[in-house]
């Protein structure tokens, strides 16, 4: 995402981590509404019966399947391509100067180079807004669905048809019918399961006078809507068609409010989007402090228990001199002792004393032991 640079893609701003939350938190710009709560708005409590619903001239709603239109060509024209896959109302957001910018990529997928299809494992987004193909379930599960960038145009078609409308398009209806005159199950085409929602498309273009039947939207829709993944208009295609129809609303007025209304409205949200971005930051110098404290303190302890270790290395150097020293005085003493043992032995062989027994009629002298 933080590769992505469009007026018609939200901005990716960053990263933040708040207390109490392991998983980061994407920062990104600040919008007002979603294209599906600007037509569709979810009130509590809803409003009275017969509340006249907001007017949002056709000019208005052209720029903003212009502008997503606008977005999908950057994403596709990519080198590599990259393909939305989740495109809806809900994933149109709109700004305080009703600019349309596309988000929710988190299941966008990259075309590999030279390859005209991406293989995807994973299933792409609400089925509303899905085509057949990839709609359809798998044959096996080895099986992978493959879909080019024609998905994404055939959403846009969906999201026309919700924004001319302003009708919300539910699942549609199944896929096949039953012929009641050959008895035999008829596949629908996508404009057929989706009529009813065409019809208030019509409605909201004959109440802008420009009910026909070659309308550009009326073209895009069924162009977009085709079956058939091939036979679908380029986004660049799609932007042509939305150019002239933009350029063929009779709207007037629209334009000179929103040009109006756009720059001090932007330089508003812009403010509290800096506002917003400096707290972050602050906040994050803040646990940068922190962490170097942290790593001062660990830091001492590291050095205090080193200074410990040598101290104690030292005490047991003492100590194995000591014992050296006492069993060297050990040795000493049992020499001595074997020496003074060895003196004694050898003064008894050289020393002798004379001995006088005296009988009644003799005298014997003895001297060193022997009788003389």
């Amino acid at each position: 995402m933080s590769t992505l640079g469009h007026p018609n893609i939200v901005k990716f701003l960053g990263v933040a981590f708040f207390p109490g939350s392991r998983l980061p938190a994407l920062v990104m710009e600040r919008l007002l509404t979603s294209l599906h709560d600007l037509l569709d708005p979810e009130t509590d409590p809803p409003p009275p019966p017969n509340t006249p619903k907001p007017f949002f001239p056709l000019s208005l709603k052209c720029s903003i399947l212009h502008n997503v239109a606008c977005g999908l060509a950057y994403l596709h024209e990519r080198t590599p391509p990259v393909i939305h896959r989740d495109l809806s109302a809900r994933n149109v957001l709109l700004n305080s100067g009703m600019v349309a910018k596309i988000v929710d990529l988190g299941v966008a997928r990259i075309v590999p180079r030279m390859r005209t299809a991406a293989t995807m494992t994973k299933g792409p987004g609400a089925s509303v807004y899905m085509p057949p193909e990839a709609s359809a379930p798998a044959k096996s599960n080895a099986q992978k669905s493959k879909y080019d960038a024609s998905i994404d145009v055939f959403s846009l078609g969906v999201v026309a048809i919700f924004t001319i409308g302003e009708v919300f398009p539910c699942d549609p209806v199944a896929a096949t019918y039953l012929d009641e005159e050959t008895g035999l199950l008829v596949a629908r085409t996508e404009l057929q399961r989706r009529a009813e929602y065409m019809r208030h498309v019509n409605e909201q273009l004959r109440a802008s006078g420009q009910l026909r039947g070659d309308h550009p939207l009326i073209r895009l829709i069924q162009q977009c809507l085709h079956n058939g993944p091939h036979k679908r208009p380029s986004i660049r295609e799609v932007l042509r068609l939305l150019e002239e129809a933009r350029a063929g609303a009779r709207d007037s007025g629209w334009e000179e409010v929103q040009a109006a209304q756009t720059q001090p409205r932007n330089q508003s949200s812009e403010r509290d989007l800096q506002s917003r971005v400096q707290e972050l930051q602050q906040q994050l110098q803040s646990r940068n402090q922190e962490n170097v404290n942290l790593q001062s303190s660990v830091q001492e302890l590291h050095f205090r228990n080193q200074a410990k270790d040598r101290e104690l290395a030292e005490a047991q150097q003492q100590l194995r001199q000591k014992e050296e020293e006492l069993q060297s005085s050990e040795r000493e003493e049992q020499t001595v002792r074997q020496q003074l043992i060895s003196s004694q032995q050898q003064l008894r062989q050289k020393v002798s004393l004379p001995c006088v027994y005296v009988g009644d009629d003799f005298v014997f002298l003895i001297l060193g032991g022997r009788v003389s």
